[in-house]
């Protein structure tokens, strides 16, 4: 069962790698902007605000600037507002077709024709 699961799942992910590689230079392009996701849970709310911008002077470089504000919630009860600022280098792997963060080595995935990117299991739409 579990070789079963392997094959499909290399399967799967041969598949999309040739999905995506048709589109690497619209991707490429569709990569800078603003991009945001909301998440909500029963210990708190966030927003989350993610600033792409090409790098200086590289091809495949790119800055990202995250900007998260949350909400803790404490026996049923909203509390204040809290901020929070990463910034993070990211490179293009254009053969992967993925943004790899340099500081996490989380990678994000980006999806032009649905107007988002996914990092991790967060979703964020480009605005």
């Amino acid at each position: 069962m579990k070789k079963q699961l392997l094959i499909l799942a290399v399967a799967v992910s041969t598949l999309a790698a040739a999905c995506h590689s048709g589109s690497s230079s619209s991707t490429k392009d569709f990569i800078p902007g603003t991009y945001v996701s909301q998440a909500r849970s029963e210990y708190s709310i966030a927003n989350d605000t993610l600033v792409i911008e090409a790098g200086k002077n590289t091809e495949n470089i790119y800055l990202i600037t995250r900007k998260t504000g949350y909400r803790r919630i404490t026996d049923g009860k909203l509390q204040s507002l809290q901020h929070q600022v990463k910034r993070w280098s990211g490179e293009w792997d254009e053969q992967k077709q993925i943004l790899q963060i340099m500081q996490t080595g989380n990678f994000l995935l980006f999806y032009p024709d649905k107007g988002s990117l996914l990092n991790g299991s967060s979703e964020y739409w480009k605005l």
